[in-house]
């Protein structure tokens, strides 16, 4: 099935599905409090060569940017190319999933209960359309915003009490109007952008790695206030 068909496909369960968000296997309730580290970063994106470069695999490239900086190889296996790096004496482990973007939940899920690592330890990357070109933010925990990968997440761990760090990837106009047409959207996150907001987004890229690398180093509150005074935080 084409990823454009997955979208549809994902809209009519949506609409058709019961309004909860607990799952039979989500990793474990995420302890209160601040000071915490991540110790899983996942990229989201969609797999294969067709979609590499494309908005929103955004996140997928700040996992390899990390790896790329720490001289690690993303290794393949059934459901996520992973590797392990040191930042500082503290272990930090990356994930891209290898399911298609709207379908990360159970992935993750399947990964912290691997590492056999709560929600809180883990720190999602991704695009985010809501956002201004090249702008990245950072949050604590929240709501899935309408974007369906995080939906997927939260549902499949039974909570949003996990940070997360988004790049902005803007959204297509018509006379300066947003547009909100699902198919032209879709065709928008699936396309590749021209040279100048390519290099914007890689900018971005290398914004939210720094932020990620900071969460390890101190905690993500610091990461939050790094990416604040910097301009790009929330």
């Amino acid at each position: 099935m084409g990823l454009r068909r997955r979208f549809a496909a994902f809209r009519a369960r949506l609409r058709e599905a019961p309004r909860h968000d607990a799952a039979p296997e989500e990793p474990g309730e995420a302890p209160s409090g601040e000071g915490v580290r991540p110790r899983l970063v996942v990229g989201l994106g969609n797999p294969g060569g067709e979609y590499r470069g494309t908005r929103h695999n955004a996140g997928a490239f700040c996992i390899e940017r990390l790896a790329t900086r720490y001289g690690a190889q993303l290794a393949r296996d059934r459901r996520v190319l992973h590797a392990t790096i040191e930042i500082d004496g503290h272990t930090l482990h990356l994930a891209t999933p290898r399911s298609y973007y709207n379908e990360s939940g159970p992935t993750i899920a399947a990964e912290l209960r691997r590492l056999r690592l709560l929600r809180d330890a883990l720190l999602v990357v991704y695009d985010e359309i809501d956002l201004p070109l090249a702008r990245v933010r950072m949050r604590p925990q929240g709501g899935h915003g309408g974007n369906n990968g995080m939906r997927s997440i939260i549902g499949s761990l039974g909570g949003g009490d996990f940070p997360r760090i988004r790049i902005g990837i803007d959204r297509p106009y018509d006379d300066g109007k947003p547009v909100r047409d699902p198919d032209r959207v879709a065709d928008w996150v699936l396309g590749k952008p021209g040279r100048e907001e390519r290099e914007a987004i890689e900018a971005a890229v290398e914004a939210a790695a720094d932020a990620v690398e900071l969460a390890v180093r101190e905690s993500v509150e610091a990461a939050m206030r790094s990416l604040h005074d910097g301009g790009g935080g929330e």
